[in-house]
């Protein structure tokens, strides 16, 4: 078997562009929540020169919804443009396809890997999209507006409304709501011409799409893939999705705040945007050509709770599984587990169930490993959850950092682990545990260990 190391790690998270920030955050314990009622808050944070309506993609009256907070990134779309390198390929870019290319060429950049000499048959991508919320605020609005023309227009309302939609949109237009498009533009740029995989598996699509790119380096199908994943759902959509769903948090009064898994009083998630890539290699592949290795994925397991669509089982069979199955094919046990970066996602059901996860996986040794949740500051990124955490384990590897758990206050008799609370934590980190559960039963769980 081959082993696999992460040469480099780039990511657009709800603090702004790049991974430098994303880390000075976390470990500074910083909330990433922002009111979307005030486009000012969203805007003028990293592009002061921004202007409330122009260009600026996700801001949109909430006012009248149930949530009206989320952690988006806080770029406006001609900033996200501004910082694409290929110009021509805009007309096909959907805000996470932006995410996600701004993010592959920060990895690629720090990995040294120079992809226009190699086999682009052993160069491969896998990456975690989100299956809604693909189209962009402004398109969904004109797209709408002239749905809304033409059938005032026409006396008929059904004689060929499709037909003229399609006859007044940019031909390459549709192509912004394929979940596949970021994988597809990311392969194109770093002529990656091996397996291109895309994952759509809601919470735990990124955590796959580094699984399965870590197995093709592992059985020898690759020398070197980039993968990761990306997401918008801080959109009128996505929010008014998931406050049907029940799952995101209602509380306005706290938003900067309202992100608080493990606490007692926690009333669901922060929905938040973002992307995260990683260069990954075969270890010998990585040396020959002189880079450098930041860690090593040693273990990954995937599994199912073949329960329910959107509830956990009580015996939290499915989680304990995927986090015994990845410590198997890592070959660690529970005591060789320094840190696990959790789910977390600060709804009722998912902290209690992973909580009762670790301890199932971990036996004794659960009460004495520092867990946190860094959906605490940046809200819950959907398809880049785990791409974006497994960042934050990289990072807190490097430093010997633990990121906290913010706003915990009132402990919860069902959560009764060590949750990090608050304020980072130094502590020599060789071995990671990171995990992603989701919608579906979907279980994914990455161990990385130091190299």
């Amino acid at each position: 078997m081959k082993r696999a190391v992460i040469t480099g790690f780039g990511c657009v998270s709800p603090f702004g562009a790049g991974k430098d920030i994303f880390r000075d955050n976390i470990f500074a314990g910083n909330s990433a929540a922002r009111l979307i009622t005030n486009p000012e808050i969203i805007l003028k944070i990293n592009d002061p020169e921004g202007t409330p309506g122009q260009g600026s993609g996700q801001v949109f009256d909430a006012s009248s919804y149930p949530t009206r907070f989320c952690a988006d990134v806080p770029l406006t779309d001609a900033k996200l443009n501004s910082m694409i390198e290929n110009q021509k390929s805009l007309k096909t870019m959907s805000r996470p396809s932006k995410m996600a290319m701004i993010a592959a060429d920060e990895a690629v950049k720090e990995s040294g890997y120079d992809y226009t000499n190699l086999n682009p048959l052993r160069f491969g991508t896998s990456i975690g999209a989100g299956g809604l919320g693909l189209w962009d605020i402004d398109y969904t609005d004109n797209f709408l507006k002239l749905l809304l023309d033409l059938k005032n227009e026409s006396s008929n309302p059904d004689a060929g409304i499709w037909y003229e939609i399609s006859r007044r949109i940019h031909p390459l237009t549709p192509l912004k709501a394929l979940p596949n498009i970021p994988t597809a533009l990311i392969a194109i740029k770093f002529n990656a011409g091996g397996e291109c995989l895309t994952v759509t598996t809601a919470c735990t699509s990124s955590a796959q799409a580094i699984g399965e790119a870590y197995r093709k380096i592992k059985f020898g199908l690759l020398d070197a893939v980039i993968c990761g994943g990306s997401d918008s759902m801080t959109t009128p959509f996505g929010l008014s999705a998931f406050s049907t769903l029940g799952v995101i948090s209602k509380n306005n009064d706290e938003y900067l705040t309202s992100s608080r898994p493990f606490d007692r009083t926690r009333d669901g998630f922060m929905i938040g945007a973002g992307a995260a890539m990683f260069v990954v290699e075969e270890y010998g592949h990585c040396l020959k050509r002189g880079g450098v290795p930041l860690a090593e994925i040693a273990g990954y397991a995937s599994t199912n709770d073949s329960f329910r669509l959107t509830d956990e089982p009580p015996d939290a069979g499915g989680s304990t599984a995927a986090i015994k199955r990845a410590m198997e094919d890592a070959h660690v046990n529970a005591d060789d587990i320094d840190y696990i970066n959790a789910h977390g996602t600060s709804t009722q059901m998912n902290d209690k169930t992973e909580t009762l996860a670790i301890k199932n996986a971990m036996g004794a040794r659960a009460y004495k490993i520092p867990v946190s949740s860094t959906k605490s500051m940046i809200g819950h990124l959907v398809a880049a959850a785990g791409a974006i955490e497994l960042g934050a384990c990289l990072l807190a590897m490097k430093n010997n950092i633990i990121p906290p758990t913010i706003n915990y206050k009132v402990p919860d008799p069902d959560c009764d682990l060590d949750y990090v609370p608050n304020s980072a934590r130094k502590a020599k980190i060789n071995t990671i545990l990171s995990n992603s559960f989701g919608f579906g039963g979907q279980n994914a769980c990455l161990i990385i260990k130091r190299i």
